[in-house]
């Protein structure tokens, strides 16, 4: 069996293989990519989806993914694939066009229209060289188009590069969650979409004092550790194509349905309250309060960072549903979420402020459940 005609990238690339009854492959025993200045560029953790109806063929790929580092999981159907999208996030998504439900093509142009996957990249891997569906691929948006047989090392090569692209474009480069334009459109999708909708908008309180008493790199594991905060209570508790977005700093947004608001503010708060004690000295713990500059370059004590959050539902269009009213609106709840000391939320319409009046990690002051 003779390898693929493209060139190893490196002299151990030796063995391929053959999908039964498929296409030959050469499979890298190992892969490393020069980024900047010679030096070995390692891939966060990242999770590709493969679309694939030759079961042969998707075992195939996910051991030449596996033996990479990369998470892999596969969909034999275009059905399948949209579900296996919005419950897995991958990160990158291989995708055939000939499948035995829907084409590929159907599956691209939805992904492409639901704000949980259009900013995901896709690669179509196909046996079909026909130049009208690779146009095709191209006018729906595809980041990239092979054809089988392939090679596996072109292949690795251009995942690496569409994950990094990605990342340093679309992405946050802390938490990699959507942010800028398109958490803009996800907004105006739910609000175009008909169906009902709660917006939800956190922010941290006393998070800049935080950053000036303990240094940027604590400011930025607070950042990341809500994020898993965020991140494992939407998986939890609320519906499979809610959508999380970070729009810059210490702000996220949360896209839900109404009825979910209340439990994912409660249970997000209760989870950030009880993650944050390492984060501070003994002596701050034991005081409720850490000391800073303020603007004033003057030293002060400031209250442990808190979390507050803004729900906006749409059974209450005050002002009318418009992303700029939408925007000014969260803005003006969260003011009144943050005048309250502790973590609280507020919901639109609704006159009281809900607050846990816990005002230390370890649950001093009498620390009990959210009050109205």
């Amino acid at each position: 069996m003779s390898p693929t005609n493209t060139p190893p990238l490196q002299p151990d690339w030796q063995r391929t293989s053959r999908v039964p009854g498929g296409h030959p492959i050469s499979i890298p025993k190992a892969m490393t990519m020069p980024y900047g200045g010679g030096t070995e560029m390692e891939d966060p953790q990242a999770t590709i989806l493969i679309v694939e109806d030759d079961p042969r063929l998707s075992e195939m790929l996910m051991t030449i993914l596996e033996g990479e580092g990369y998470t892999t999981c596969r969909a034999l159907t275009g059905a399948e694939a949209m579900r296996c999208a919005i419950a897995t996030r991958p990160d990158i998504i291989l995708l055939d066009i000939m499948l035995p439900d829907i084409s590929g093509f159907e599956v691209l142009q939805t992904l492409r229209t639901t704000p949980k996957t259009m900013h995901v990249p896709v690669i179509i891997l196909t046996a079909s060289q026909d130049i009208n569906d690779k146009l095709h691929a191209f006018h729906a948006y595809v980041n990239d188009y092979l054809t089988k047989p392939f090679n596996a090392s072109e292949l690795l090569v251009r995942v690496r590069a569409h994950l990094h692209h990605a990342r340093a474009t679309l992405l946050s480069p802390l938490t990699m969650l959507p942010g800028g334009m398109l958490v803009e459109y996800a907004i105006t999708h739910r609000l175009e979409n008909g169906k009902p909708w709660a917006l939800l908008y956190l922010d941290l309180d006393h998070f800049k004092a935080l950053n000036d008493a303990y240094g940027f790199v604590r400011g930025n594991e607070m950042i990341l550790m809500l994020t898993e905060v965020i991140i494992d209570t939407v998986a939890e508790l609320g519906q499979m194509d809610d959508f999380i977005g970070h729009v810059g700093g210490e702000d996220f947004v949360i896209l839900t349905v109404p009825e979910r608001a209340e439990i994912l503010c409660q249970s997000i708060i209760a989870r950030f309250r009880d993650s944050t004690r390492h984060f501070y000295r003994a002596e701050d713990i034991a005081r409720g309060t850490f000391q800073a500059r303020g603007r004033d370059n003057e030293v002060h004590l400031f209250p442990l960072v808190t979390i507050s959050i803004a729900v906006l539902l749409s059974t209450q269009p005050v002002g009318g549903h418009s992303l700029e009213t939408l925007a000014q609106r969260a803005a003006d709840l969260k003011t009144r979420s943050k005048a309250i000391v502790g973590n609280s939320y507020v919901i639109d319409g609704h006159q009281p402020v809900y607050v846990d009046h816990s005002l230390t990690p370890d649950g001093r002051n009498d620390a009990h459940e959210p009050t109205r």
